[in-house]
């Protein structure tokens, strides 16, 4: 599996002298050209549908669906809690406000992008049974995505069971 990320603005300058740019993940950049040029040699391409990272639909399921999972491992790529550098495409994805089964009294439209973050599963028991806690800082350039850790970039604020607060900043693929 091969994720390849082209921007609209490249697509629209890519003018086929290979000036054009796109990014694979875990590999780094590289031009339309050479794009085009592996995809020509393979003999099968799953092409997925682009992702509004904006999106912001919510399920009345625990399990996100396939494109909500996507969102959250495109906006963090890796697990959220503090130094911990495990790959979002391996690790759980944790409700920020606990999840409440609807039919013992929870509300609807739990699950969402935003209530949503990747933790490894080591972190994830850690946060569930560890006594940690964490939530997800405002964002104050939410009106255009950018801020000094680079667009659409996300603040966890972690608190340890003995009171000591730590950030962790992470940014899109």
């Amino acid at each position: 599996m091969l994720y390849l990320h082209i921007e609209a603005s490249d697509l629209a300058s890519a003018t086929g002298d290979g000036t054009g740019a796109a990014k694979v993940e875990k590999l780094g950049t590289l031009t339309l050209d050479l794009a085009r040029d592996w995809l020509a040699r393979t003999g099968h391409v799953t092409v997925r549908p682009v992702l509004d990272m904006a999106r912001a639909d919510t399920v009345d399921t625990h399990d996100p669906p396939a494109w909500m999972r996507e969102q959250v491992e495109l906006r963090d790529p890796h697990c959220v809690f503090p130094g911990c550098g495990v790959d979002a495409r391996d690790c759980d994805l944790d409700h920020l406000v606990p999840y409440l089964p609807m039919d013992e009294g929870g509300p609807p439209g739990q699950t969402s992008a935003p209530n949503l973050a990747p933790l490894c599963r080591r972190h994830h028991r850690t946060k569930t049974f560890g006594g940690w806690t964490y939530r997800r800082v405002p964002d104050p350039w939410s009106s255009t995505g950018d801020g000094p850790a680079g667009p659409r970039s996300t603040t966890y604020e972690w608190t340890s069971p003995n009171g000591r607060t730590f950030r962790v900043t992470t940014g899109p693929r």
